[in-house]
């Protein structure tokens, strides 16, 4: 049987597993990355707190491969997003960061690899929604990586 050199899946802090966070926030993980839901309400900024969790069972280098966006309103609602990968044993301390959304939309991708060792680490979310924001919305993002095990760069997708 083969081990997946990266297990996403939802964090302590967010739904499903959590329900009083789940109106706000429901975090997936999918084979290669995972989806977010986040409802969107008036504020400058969000930090969601150990939102997924990344279980890395080979070391190599990670990066964003694709981004997709959804929204139920016309304009999109968050105006940025960056995630946050911090080992479990140190959560306020980050291994890595990638932007997901700036000025409204996905950043190109591959981005810059981003080096991590064995072991578990916590996703953080930082959200900066468009203002003002006039009623409740929800924005669903799925970000795919990349895993590199041999060296520092991104691998073409053919």
């Amino acid at each position: 049987m083969t081990t997946a050199p990266l297990v996403f899946s939802t964090g302590p802090n967010a739904g499903p597993t959590i329900t009083a966070a789940e109106p706000y926030i429901n975090f997936t993980g999918i084979n290669s990355g995972f989806t977010v839901s986040l409802v969107i309400t008036n504020s400058y900024a969000v930090y969601y707190y150990e939102a997924g969790q990344l279980t890395v069972n080979t070391a190599g280098y990670i990066y964003v491969n694709s981004i997709t966006t959804s929204y139920t309103t016309t304009t999109a609602p968050v105006q940025s997003m960056t995630i946050y990968i911090a080992p479990t044993n140190s959560p306020n301390t980050y291994t890595c960061s990638f932007t997901i959304i700036s000025g409204g939309s996905s950043v190109s991708t591959p981005n810059t690899p981003c080096s991590l060792s064995i072991g578990t680490y916590y996703i953080h979310i930082k959200v900066v929604p468009n203002t003002p924001v006039t009623s409740t919305s929800t924005e669903t993002i799925t970000v795919n990586f990349g895993y590199n095990v041999v060296g520092n760069t991104a691998v073409p997708v053919p």
